[in-house]
């Protein structure tokens, strides 16, 4: 008896909520929200780790696949520039995948190309690249023997055609030697033939200038403006292009027109 109440004694003695006997099992705590933004955390970073991994393999993969190899170019935009040529220079990138020909290469290209300003280039999957040249606007021209040197705006040359062929640009001609010797006063003539509307500049047969400040366009009709220098070509060429339109008086015609001060135009 004494030893089946000392055994009752001990049961009664053990802790509450602990269980009776020799189960050590432990208790399940919830997961803490800084555990649980740990765990989310942890889970993104490795999502985003394979995401990359697997975007990184595909591209990789078709940076260099050549189910992507360029079989037709297009070029367009051509004029001075022969289309042949441009084509010639570009024909290296056919075989090239794709994804390895941008804007970058296509302009190193085409750089030794004077009449080139600038290229845009379009891909067309699979297998085709678009070429859009954007060639430098020819204002003038410079007889040299048969040919003619066409020059932009910039004063820079930008082709060398045969004379019939320069024709149809409709160009003023530079060909005093004084204005070709300096190069400062080439830049002027040019700056200000690239400043008129090319309605206007059609119009002009030869541009000349002893300094920067004294340009003069001659008409095809042989009437003379005289421009001075290149500074505010707009409004000089707004004012130019009314006053060409008033009507001639056959008694007092008018055969000078002076637009150096825009403002205060004189016709003479």
């Amino acid at each position: 008896m004494a030893g089946s109440r000392t055994e009752e004694g001990r049961e009664a003695a053990a802790p509450a909520g602990r269980p009776s006997g020799g189960d050590d099992n432990v208790l399940a705590f919830p997961e803490t929200p800084e555990k649980a933004r740990r765990r989310r955390v942890r889970l993104w970073w490795v999502g985003g780790a394979a995401g990359l991994a697997l975007l990184l393999v595909l591209g990789a993969v078709l940076y260099f696949s050549p189910l992507l190899a360029i079989r037709t170019i297009t070029v367009t935009g051509t004029d001075l520039l022969p289309q042949d040529r441009a084509e010639e220079l570009l024909h290296p990138l056919h075989g090239v995948p794709l994804p390895q020909v941008g804007q970058r290469t296509v302009a190193e290209l085409l750089a030794g190309e004077a009449a080139v300003d600038e290229v845009r280039v379009r891909a067309e999957p699979p297998a085709s690249l678009a070429v859009e040249i954007v060639e430098h606007q020819p204002v003038a021209q410079v007889p040299q023997g048969g040919e003619r040197v066409l020059y932009s705006a910039q004063g820079h040359a930008v082709a060398t055609l045969p004379a019939e062929e320069a024709e149809r640009y409709r160009l003023p001609n530079v060909s005093d030697a004084a204005d070709l010797a300096d190069p400062e006063v080439f830049d002027a003539i040019t700056t200000v033939l690239g400043s008129l509307p090319d309605p206007i500049r059609d119009r002009m047969e030869s541009a000349s200038a002893r300094t920067v400040d004294s340009v003069t366009l001659t008409l095809e009709d042989g009437r003379t403006v005289l421009w001075g220098n290149a500074e505010h070509g707009t409004r000089k060429a707004q004012v130019l292009t009314a006053l060409l339109k008033v009507p001639q008086d056959e008694a007092d015609p008018v055969t000078e027109f002076d637009v150096s001060t825009p403002d205060h135009p004189v016709t003479r």
